[in-house]
C-alpha cells in the first residue's frame, strides 16, 4: 500500500528534515545526564578543597616554610584554574554542543574544544612549574 503524505511526514527522519527546511524551532531543551552531573559535583568538591587549603596555607594555620608555601600556593592556584577550565569545557560540551543536530559538526567542534582546553592546561602547568616564563623558554632553547 502507498503511504499517505501524513504518514510519511510522521517518520522521525522526515520530520527532522521538514523542521530544518521550514525553519521550525525545536522545543526540546538539553539537559545534563547523570554522568555530567557526577563530574560537576566532583569538580566542585576539588575546587572547594583547593580553596580551603589555599586559605589554610595563606593564614598560616598549616605551618610551612616560606619557600614550600609559595610552591603549594602555586600548585593550588593552578589546580583550581584547571578544574574551572574543565568545568567550563563540560558546560559548553553539554549545553552548547549538545544542541547541534549534525553529529559530524558536533564531533569536530568537540575535538577543537578538547585541543584548546589541552593547550590552556599545558600553559597553566608550565606556569606552575616555571615562575618566570623567560627562564622556561631559555631552558628549552627557544629564547
Amino acid at each position: 500500500m502507498a503511504e499517505t503524505a501524513e504518514e510519511i511526514s510522521q517518520r522521525p527522519e522526515i520530520r527532522k528534515e521538514l523542521q530544518r527546511a521550514t525553519g521550525e524551532k525545536r522545543a526540546e531543551t538539553v539537559k545534563a545526564g547523570g554522568r555530567d552531573k557526577f563530574w560537576f559535583i566532583i569538580q566542585a568538591l576539588i575546587f572547594l578543597g583547593c580553596v580551603a587549603v589555599y586559605f589554610l596555607v595563606g593564614s598560616k594555620v598549616i605551618p610551612l616554610p616560606q619557600a614550600n608555601a609559595r610552591v603549594v600556593v602555586r600548585i593550588l592556584r593552578g589546580t583550581a584554574l584547571i578544574v574551572i577550565l574543565l568545568a567550563i569545557a563540560r558546560v559548553v560540551s553539554v549545553y552548547a554542543l549538545g544542541r547541534i543536530e549534525d553529529s559530524s559538526t558536533r564531533f569536530t567542534l568537540q575535538r577543537v574544544m578538547h585541543l584548546v582546553v589541552a593547550l590552556v592546561i599545558v600553559v597553566i602547568a608550565v606556569s606552575i612549574i616555571f615562575v618566570n616564563w623567560y627562564g622556561a623558554l631559555a631552558a628549552l632553547g627557544i629564547g
